[in-house]
């Protein structure tokens, strides 16, 4: 009777823990995937329409630097970002802030696919990008740099 008592309590626990562990994040799995990642100053900025979850803009990039093969001079990437007061944030979803003139490090899945990061570039991040790139990671819409394992 203990046996089996214990037997289901560790069953509940076994099919309990999937929903404790945190779920993956497909965004920086499509990030290490995506076709374009490349240093490049934002040219263009475009909003397409706004809903309660935010605006869907369409971002024209001008290319400084590519990482992958076969980056375009100008390429373009979709994201949604939040601009007005009445709309909501959905939890779980990556919003960016384009401005016109940054200079960043940007991934998309595809010229005229989704953004999937989007990272302010700065000296360490332009070195890293161009030198050890075997060092940039992903979260969350983000390029961050692993420690150097030397």
């Amino acid at each position: 009777m203990k046996f089996r008592f214990l037997l289901t309590g560790l069953l509940f626990f076994l099919i309990a823990l999937p929903s404790v562990a945190e779920e993956p994040d497909y965004l920086a799995l499509l990030a290490r995937e995506s076709e374009i990642k490349a240093i490049a100053t934002v040219a263009q900025v475009y909003r397409m329409g706004q809903k309660s979850d935010g605006t869907f803009t369409q971002v024209t990039f001008k290319r400084v630097y590519a990482l992958t093969p076969f980056t375009p001079k100008s390429f373009v990437g979709g994201c949604k970002i939040l601009d007005s007061n009445w709309q909501k944030r959905i939890e779980g979803r990556v919003y960016f802030r384009p401005k016109r003139g940054q200079k960043v490090f940007v991934t998309i899945s595809t010229n005229g696919g989704a953004i999937t990061s989007l990272t302010l570039m700065n000296p360490e991040l332009n070195h890293i990008v161009r030198e050890e790139p075997n060092r940039l990671s992903y979260s969350k819409g983000h390029a961050t740099i692993l420690p150097d394992d030397s």
